[in-house]
């Protein structure tokens, strides 16, 4: 069976998000040297996933739960949007909402986190989306030893979300519980987060 993938161009050991930026490397002359990179591209195993248009419902869930969460966390975390996770040199991926260190989150001149500076992944799954949130990207996320990861789906633009911790002894997710209406955790932080009435 073949893909549209397999005629995709490709350099010699596949994608890499080239160190902290995206952007490519330019001529004297002033133009890239290369492919120009649009900016929302994820790196998965040497791969380049563009994003898809965003829905509104993706968009309201992703703007209420950081703002629930930074409500709600100690200080020494903040949740951001949108923000990469540097995984490896093939894969940078930029997850929907992301609970990482306050001093990493300070620094604005920031392009992208490591994941050593973040405790909590969320991905906000979307009908293009559904194979990587679901499978590909809390694989790659387990591996690189970030704690604990959620995974948010909906049925009739009603969010439920998946929770997972990271089991130290497997080095995989482990599910800790499927949250409708409201989600009432002890990890990583105590929250309480009423699903059906997020600010919009």
């Amino acid at each position: 069976m073949t893909s549209v993938l397999d005629d995709w161009p490709t350099p010699p050991g596949g994608w890499t998000d080239g160190g902290a930026g995206r952007r490519p490397p330019a001529d004297p002359e002033g133009e890239p040297s290369w492919l120009e990179v649009p900016r929302q591209t994820e790196f998965v195993d040497g791969s380049m996933i563009f994003m898809a248009p965003q829905m509104r419902f993706h968009e309201r869930i992703m703007y209420g739960l950081r703002t629930v969460l930074n409500a709600q966390v100690p200080g020494d975390v903040v949740a951001v949007c949108r923000m990469d996770v540097k995984l490896g040199g093939h894969r940078r991926t930029c997850p929907d909402v992301c609970l990482v260190d306050d001093l990493a989150a300070a620094d604005d001149s920031r392009t992208f986190y490591l994941p050593e500076e973040v405790q909590l992944i969320i991905e906000v799954v979307s009908p293009e989306t559904e194979r990587a949130d679901r499978e590909i990207k809390p694989r790659h996320y387990a591996a690189a030893g970030i704690p604990h990861f959620w995974r948010l789906e909906s049925s009739g633009s009603r969010p439920f979300v998946y929770s997972f911790g990271l089991d130290p002894t497997t080095g995989a997710y482990q599910v800790t519980g499927v949250h409708h209406s409201r989600m009432t955790v002890d990890t990583p932080f105590p929250l309480d987060i009423d699903l059906e009435r997020l600010p919009r």
